[in-house]
C-alpha cells in the first residue's frame, strides 16, 4: 500500500513539476514577446504606409495594429496564468506567482496598449 502511495506522490509532484517549469518559462518569454510585438507593430504601420511615430496614421490602422501587439504580446502572459493554475489544481502553492506576474502583466500591457491607441480620442 505504501508504494502506491509513494508512486501516486511521484507523479503529482512530477505533474506539479511540469506546470512550474512552463509557467516560470512563459514569464521569463514576457519580455522577448513584447519586443517582438514592438517590432511587427512597426513593420505593420510601415507596411500600411505610415510611420509609427508621426501620429497620422487612421484609427483603423491604430486599431489593427494594437490588435496584433496585444494577440502577441499576451501569448506567455495567458501561459503564465494557464500554468499557473494548473499548479495550483495540483496542489503546488507555488503556482500564485507566476500566475501573479503573468496576470499582471498581462493586464498592464492591455491597459497601456490601449491608453496608447485611444488615448488622443
Amino acid at each position: 500500500m505504501t508504494s502506491t502511495k509513494q508512486h501516486a506522490s511521484l507523479e503529482v509532484r512530477s505533474r506539479s513539476g511540469q506546470a512550474m517549469t512552463r509557467a516560470w518559462t512563459s514569464v521569463v518569454l514576457i519580455p522577448a514577446f513584447v519586443l517582438v510585438s514592438v517590432v511587427v507593430t512597426s513593420l505593420l504601420y510601415e507596411w500600411f504606409g505610415y510611420k509609427p511615430e508621426s501620429g497620422d496614421a487612421p484609427l483603423w490602422v491604430d486599431l489593427v495594429t494594437a490588435v496584433v501587439a496585444l494577440a502577441i504580446s499576451l501569448v506567455p502572459c495567458v501561459a503564465a496564468v494557464l500554468y499557473g493554475q494548473r499548479a495550483l489544481r495540483i496542489g503546488d502553492h507555488r503556482g500564485w506567482i507566476p500566475l501573479g506576474i503573468g496576470a499582471l502583466a498581462g493586464l498592464s500591457l492591455t491597459t497601456l496598449t490601449v491608453v496608447s491607441t485611444l488615448g488622443p480620442f
